[in-house]
């Protein structure tokens, strides 16, 4: 018996349903399948990747004795090239490297067309979408650690004292991709692992690969416990100044004892250096600029780069060379142990100096840019096992405390070598004259 037109419509309409419920069901088994596949085969290809860089290093080793440098700046510290330009013809990029000019900035409007118009795979983690920014440089999604490339560095195999299994050399950058050519690509291991934008990581997997000293690449998971991923950063031993020539990478830089770089500014123009002493335990640091890159920072950020220094309970020397705030001398009163301390700036109050007085193993301190006035002074008396302190005034400015306020602190610490500085050196001799008349800080003269 023939069916009805209405029925058949109806057994056709449920058999469409029924289908198309098959065909969601598939695709909703097969999708997740699919996206693990294409992403286990962009790790791959991100993988070979890395390979091909650290095949390329050490042929670069092989040939100049040392790894490339992180960046190659002149005599003037202008920088040049970066490690991604230097090691160009070890990854089958011959024909881009042989129309660099080594001698002439990679930015410069003569040259900055010829990184406009390559396009390096290598350089690219196919996991994240490539990309051109204002300047249409290809971004590279790559970077080295801090340790064995840096300004002007010459690292060789025999520096890593870790070993080679045990040194971290180019991993995924987790962002703030910079320009192919960029002379300052290179991160601060002791930032951990995917904890900032600035350093290593990734924001596309759940794991970050790692290429090391030896050859082989290692994925980390995010999990991985910082001081298990920074153990991994490796110590140079050499670091001597010699000339440079930018027409050819050049030993410039060699780390001479065993320093540990404790942060780096992305840029690579700034960082915090500790000395270790022989128990591996930081005793020294310093933040160190290498080209004016901390003027405009501000106290904030240094308060946050001062904090990376808070594990090391066992610091006895630091240069801070710049502007903390109070937030930033709460964490230096931390370390017990703090014997000499070099502060300039906005905490060179008579608060700050009230907070530096807890710090009762303090033998010598520098504080430059002196805003404290005699109650300042005051603060400092209790500091009993100081030996020396050198205060300099505010560029073009006098002292905001009275000559007898550093003379009763020199009476009551005779011990104590007091030098200050407004300009030029005020003898103890003029100190105890104004405090007698009292008069005024003599006019600052800028050292002439």
């Amino acid at each position: 018996m023939m069916k009805k037109p209405k029925e058949l419509w109806s057994w056709r309409w449920n058999g469409i349903v029924a289908m198309m419920g098959m065909i969601a069901i598939i695709l909703a088994v097969a999708t997740p399948a699919i996206q693990n596949a294409r992403e286990a085969a962009q790790r791959t290809q991100s993988k070979n990747n890395l390979k091909q860089i650290a095949l390329a290093l050490h042929n670069y080793a092989d040939t100049h004795r040392t790894f490339p440098p992180g960046g190659v700046f002149n005599i003037q510290d202008r920088p040049f090239h970066g490690w991604t330009t230097l090691i160009a013809p070890y990854i089958e990029a011959s024909p881009f490297y042989n129309g660099v000019h080594c001698d002439v900035p990679w930015d410069h409007p003569d040259q900055l067309k010829h990184f406009q118009r390559n396009r390096t795979p290598t350089y690219l983690n196919p996991s994240i979408a490539a990309g051109c920014r204002d300047d249409c440089v290809m971004r590279i999604h790559y970077s080295g650690s801090d340790l064995v490339f840096y300004h002007n560095s010459s690292t060789s195999l025999s520096d890593l004292t870790n070993g080679t299994s045990h040194t971290l050399l180019i991993g995924d950058a987790k962002g703030r991709f910079q320009p192919f050519g960029y002379p300052y690509e290179w991160r601060s291991v002791s930032l951990g692992l995917n904890s900032t934008e600035e350093g290593f990581g990734s924001n596309v997997r759940n794991v970050t690969q790692m290429l090391l000293a030896d050859g082989s690449v290692r994925e980390f998971s995010h999990e991985t416990d910082k001081d298990v991923f920074v153990a991994l950063r490796g110590v140079n031993a050499k670091w001597d100044q010699t000339t440079s020539d930018v027409s050819k990478p050049a030993e410039v830089y060699r780390l001479s004892e065993p320093l540990v770089c404790l942060w780096s500014n992305p840029k690579g123009c700034a960082c915090i250096i500790g000395v270790q002493d022989e128990s591996k335990k930081i005793v020294r640091a310093w933040f160190h600029d290498l080209r004016g890159s901390w003027n405009g920072f501000g106290s904030p950020i240094l308060d946050r780069q001062a904090a990376v220094l808070k594990p090391h309970k066992f610091l006895r020397e630091l240069d801070v060379g710049n502007s903390l705030s109070l937030n930033g001398i709460r964490i230096v009163e931390k370390f017990p142990e703090l014997e000499v301390f070099k502060l300039v700036g906005q905490a060179t109050t008579d608060r700050g100096t009230e907070i530096l007085c807890r710090c009762g193993r303090l033998k010598r301190l520098d504080i430059g840019s002196a805003e404290f006035g005699d109650e300042g002074w005051r603060s400092l008396a209790k500091l009993t096992k100081l030996e020396s302190i050198e205060v300099d005034a505010p560029w073009g400015k006098r002292f905001r405390f009275s000559a007898r306020s550093v003379v009763e602190f020199m009476d009551q610490k005779p011990d104590c070598a007091v030098v200050l500085s407004q300009g030029r050196k005020i003898s103890n001799k003029k100190i105890r004259e104004l405090a007698e008349t009292d008069g005024p800080w003599p006019p600052y003269d800028g050292g002439n």
